[in-house]
């Protein structure tokens, strides 16, 4: 059994509710959802060609750091190309709609960060975008129905590593280092010294935030495919691009030892039930042609922390 299969079992849960009693009040400080992020994701959500601009446009433009931050990428060197723009229409012309779910959860999820100093919010969400870039590629190569969804999914499925850091905050850099320094895979770490990991708190977020049945069990299973009845495909290819981030240094900072991109098989198997192109192609020529997006996947995240807001 690789890392990656811990146990999702009763004693998990029972480890979290021990640390939940008593911090309700901790909890209760992890903020709602905003309504307008609400509709701007079930906007996103949809495939490509059924997504009103428009109706993102006003969305984004009723929330002021969601508008200025917008037009802070749009304007950014690396989108402007010499032209500056001052509407949100323009500025999602020019950084694309894939981005705009970037920046509108990095504006709402960052206001979690906020108490989780240790974690370098630039390291989680590069690895959260390069999920979601990839999710997205996998899922056209492989002709999954939704490539959209699949780039949703890959942006949220790591959210609960938030929460933990601001349930057990030392306990959590404890487990950062510990895996930055043994290379290993930091949520089995995770389930070995808390007894859960960031896949039930992540869960708990998201029903929080009401988030789409088929986005919570990724973030309950990704790291379980098997385990999903409801969206078993687009579970395998968040928790194969989880992987292959991971092994790139696109992970939390480090690439783990051993190298999980090797773990594919399983996965894969459940991806090719669902989605018969893959048949036509292999794990390997996946992994060698992503080479291309690391770079452009961090240059967006330097490109996004270099104009946040204050």
């Amino acid at each position: 059994m690789s890392n990656d299969r811990f146990s999702e079992s009763a004693q998990a849960n029972q480890a979290l509710q021990r640390l939940l009693r008593g911090r309700d009040k901790l909890l209760e400080s992890i903020p709602s959802i905003p309504a307008i992020l609400q509709s701007l994701l079930r906007e996103l959500e949809q495939p490509s060609e059924d997504i009103d601009v428009q109706r993102v446009a006003d969305l984004i433009s009723r929330d002021e750091s969601l508008t200025a931050q917008c037009l802070r990428v749009a304007n950014s060197p690396l989108f402007s190309r010499g032209q500056l723009t001052n509407s949100v229409h323009s500025a999602i012309s020019a950084i694309g709609i894939a981005r705009i779910r970037v920046i509108a959860l990095t504006c709402t999820l960052m206001q979690i960060g906020k108490s989780a100093i240790s974690l370098d919010p630039a390291v989680f969400w590069q690895h959260s975008l390069g999920t979601a870039i990839l999710s997205r590629r996998l899922a056209r190569s492989t002709g999954f129905g939704n490539p959209e969804q699949a780039y949703l999914a890959g942006l949220l499925h790591d959210i609960g590593y938030l929460v933990n850091f601001v349930l057990a905050p030392q306990q959590m850099r404890s487990i950062l280092d510990q895996g930055s320094r043994e290379r290993v895979f930091a949520g089995a770490i995770e389930h070995a010294a808390l007894g859960f990991t960031h896949c039930q708190t992540g869960e708990l977020l998201a029903r929080k935030w009401h988030f789409s049945a088929e986005i919570i069990e990724v973030i309950r299973c990704h790291h379980n495919p098997a385990g999903a009845t409801m969206n078993p495909a687009l579970v395998a290819i968040v928790g194969l691009t989880d992987r292959l981030c991971r092994s790139s240094e696109l992970g939390l900072g480090y690439a783990e030892t051993p190298d999980p991109v090797l773990e594919w098989e399983a996965d894969w198997q459940i991806l090719s039930r669902f989605c018969p192109l893959a048949n036509q192609m292999t794990w390997a020529d996946f992994v060698q042609d992503s080479d291309i997006y690391f770079e452009e996947i961090r240059d967006l995240v330097k490109t996004m922390f270099s104009v946040a807001p204050a």
